[in-house]
């Protein structure tokens, strides 16, 4: 009877914490959370005005960019000293700075998705970790001036200030229209008629419960979305290939119903796998990176994905375009500030993830 009593009350704790919202750790949470929140449901019209930009013949185009870490901010204990502020300050506080060399390409997609690894909060109680990322809540302008719609919420910095922090974070993306996914909330969007949804995961076990929570959300999602896209945060830091649990779940999801599976974490670039039609981006590398003030490898893309839709809307196909960046305007330092590569140094990327993906089809 007693062993009874006390499994009603932990079912009962458990109950009540789902329905608050309140996470069961603050710091390194996981896929569990899912668990714990109610899904947020964001909708927004047709994002271009102009009705032949995105039609080829009879289909329907959607061009969704994905880009990879951006760390709006620095981490405090190391100093003020060649930071994201720093850099922000000099040039006068302009939200605009850090993605002018790419808003041109960003602006003119369905689109664009990246992994903010970090917080945005005045919070001062930190976790207890080596590195702590955060940034001004006002930096969520710079998303919006970069034209980013929404972003990854699911990784290993998003409680670098505990809950109170990461509460903060959610707050100023709402105050700026930047919509989330991961740790609980999914995210979807209609454009053209054509409904996509995102869901966000740490995934860095590929155990049966892990599969089973994924499995759970797309089954739940996926009868009312077009495109489905699944975000991992995952891999090992500054490795260039995939290790096993991430090609497992990447297939995974891509058996489960995903159109395209986004991966970030490693800090570098990965392979592109096709896999059933689909494809798999093991790491999209750093992006406007504030967590370092000179990284050896500076490389990145975006990445496009294109979808065409006949007018039952079903994909009849899929391609994909990459945008070969690197993170820096400058080479000597990091400045958080990508810039599109051209002539021989585009071609040195784009040879780059040929390699890279070679070893992975």
């Amino acid at each position: 009877m007693k062993g009874k009593m006390v499994t009603k009350i932990l079912v009962f704790v458990f109950l009540i914490m789902a329905i608050i919202a309140i996470p069961l750790k603050t710091v390194n949470l996981g896929i569990s959370e899912t668990l714990l929140k109610e899904f947020i449901v964001e909708e927004k019209p047709q994002s271009l005005p102009q009705e032949d930009v995105h039609k080829e013949d009879n289909y329907t185009k959607i061009v969704i960019s994905a880009v990879g870490d951006c760390v709006l901010g620095s981490d405090e204990s190391y100093g003020k000293y060649g930071t994201f502020d720093e850099e922000f300050k000099k040039h006068n506080y302009d939200y605009g700075y850090f993605f002018e060399n790419v808003k041109s390409v960003l602006e003119k997609d369905d689109l664009t998705i990246a992994n903010l690894e970090t917080t945005l909060t005045n919070a001062t109680k930190r976790a207890e970790k080596e590195y702590a990322f955060k940034g001004d809540p006002s930096y969520a302008k710079i998303l919006k001036e970069g034209s980013v719609e929404v972003v990854n919420l699911a990784n290993n910095h998003t409680f670098d200030y505990l809950k109170e922090g990461f509460e903060d974070t959610v707050k100023a993306l709402k105050k700026e229209g930047i919509g989330y996914f991961g740790y609980g909330y999914q995210y979807i969007m209609t454009v053209k008629g054509i409904k996509i949804g995102i869901l966000g995961y740490t995934g860095f076990d590929n155990s049966k419960w892990t599969k089973n929570q994924i499995k759970k959300d797309i089954e739940k999602l996926r009868p009312s979305v077009d495109i489905l896209i699944v975000s991992f945060h995952w891999g090992e830091e500054n490795r260039y290939y995939p290790n096993k649990i991430q090609r497992d779940l990447g297939h995974f999801v891509i058996d489960e119903g995903a159109d395209l599976v986004i991966g970030h974490h490693p800090h570098v670039l990965q392979g592109i796998e096709k896999y059933k039609d689909r494809y798999i981006a093991y790491s999209l590398g750093n992006f406007s990176f504030g967590g370092n003030r000179n990284p050896k490898d500076k490389d990145s893309i975006i990445l496009q994905q294109i979808f065409l839709f006949n007018d039952k809307r079903e994909i009849v196909k899929v391609e994909m375009n990459i945008i070969p960046v690197s993170i820096s305007s400058q080479k000597d330092r990091n400045d958080y500030k990508p810039v599109i590569l051209e002539g021989e140094e585009k071609e040195r990327v784009l040879k780059k993830i040929e390699m890279l993906s070679k070893w992975v089809n």
